[in-house]
């Protein structure tokens, strides 16, 4: 009986934190599972915008780029 007894008085303190800080977590609640969701929706779309803008922006300049380095026509290299 005696060791139950110390058992309980050396672990009591931590337990008590731990159901604190349980306590604590739940009544914050952060976000709700919905609230997250839509957030993570709302992320992902602009997400998706921002690739679109980049990936439009970088057509643009692989197509300056190739039009840089084409090469001469050749048919006027010819005299034809």
């Amino acid at each position: 009986m005696r060791t139950f007894v110390e058992l309980v008085i050396s672990w009591g303190p931590m337990l008590l934190l731990i159901g604190v800080w349980i306590f604590f977590m739940r009544r914050s609640g952060g976000l709700k599972q919905g609230q997250y969701i839509e957030e993570v929706r709302h992320y992902l779309s602009d997400h998706i915008v921002e690739t679109r803008r980049m990936n439009a922006n970088l057509e643009r300049i692989a197509a300056a780029l190739e039009a840089r380095q084409a090469p001469p026509d050749t048919s006027s290299r010819n005299g034809t």
